[in-house]
């Protein structure tokens, strides 16, 4: 009698033709970094956490209290390295590999926070007695701003790196800036936006356009005519808090359930949530390049 027993061997490149795909979140003291790819339903499979009331390498205000309310994230270096801002008072560039924190500074309100060339930073610091302005540091000195810009509510920060050119968002309006001499932010372009409270300011996949949300719904700013137009596909909404589509045209957005945060992830085209029980959520972030 003959058994036959047949093995069926799946090739390295069928095991890696399902791509992994990573998004950020942030909220509360944490940032936590998630596999889309590998989570189960709406559970998300969380494969790196920083908390900054756990970072030794901070000082103690900034540990306890400046990074309580962390409000953005986003990777930049290839993933390599994490930008964090938090409501609360502060914003910091991290270590992707060991969370150590290569920058950190103390910002009024910080809302937004984003890297340019020359080794610096730029943050926005919201409404705040000492804030409604962008702030320009470098990341070696921390402690004395290079240059400052007035915006009111200033709420986000891009930098376009094939127009060498910094994109900032405020309470009802987008601003144009290019790096100049001597560490200064010179205003080279202001549009008014298609509404008030400008929040969220991210760059469109291609490069070619801004995804900018503000209090009624999101917009899409495109970078050459400097029209907005709204979002084919996209489910509009009020108080958007973050928006962001990566190359495969999948959208990435939070929406507030409770006054500013929200325990969830919501993803368009395909649609998918992702839970986050006992988290105040404020924004999530494809992460990449």
């Amino acid at each position: 009698m003959y058994c036959w027993i047949f093995v069926v061997v799946v090739s390295s490149h069928a095991q890696s033709s399902k791509k992994e795909k990573h998004f950020l979140v942030c909220g509360d003291s944490k940032v936590l970094l998630v596999d889309y790819t590998n989570s189960r339903d709406s559970v998300p499979a969380i494969i790196w956490t920083w908390d900054a009331q756990q970072a030794k390498d901070l000082p103690e205000d900034y540990r306890l209290r400046k990074f309580g309310s962390v409000d953005d994230c986003k990777s930049v270096k290839g993933g390599r390295q994490i930008l964090v801002s938090a409501s609360s008072g502060a914003v910091a560039l991290l270590k992707r590999k060991n969370g150590k924190v290569l920058f950190h500074a103390n910002v009024p309100n910080a809302h937004s926070i984003e890297l340019v060339p020359g080794n610096r930073v730029v943050a926005a610091a919201s409404t705040a007695p000492a804030g409604n302005k962008i702030i320009l540091f470098q990341i070696k000195n921390p402690e004395i701003p290079l240059h400052t810009d007035s915006l009111y509510s200033a709420h986000g920060l891009v930098w376009h790196r094939q127009n060498k050119s910094l994109f900032a968002l405020g309470y009802d309006v987008l601003r144009e800036y290019k790096l100049a001499e001597h560490h200064n932010l010179q205003l080279i372009n202001q549009w008014t936006i298609p509404g008030i409270g400008g929040h969220d300011l991210q760059l469109s996949p291609d490069r070619r356009s801004l995804f900018v949300t503000e209090h009624n719904g999101c917009w899409l700013f495109d970078l050459k005519s400097h029209q907005f137009r709204k979002i084919d596909g996209f489910p509009d909404a009020r108080n958007i808090k973050s928006l962001g589509q990566d190359k495969a045209g999948q959208f990435i957005y939070t929406i507030p359930e409770e006054s500013w945060w929200t325990y969830h992830v919501s993803f368009s085209r395909p649609s998918r949530r992702f839970v986050f029980p006992g988290m105040k959520v404020y924004k999530a972030r494809w992460a990449g390049k």
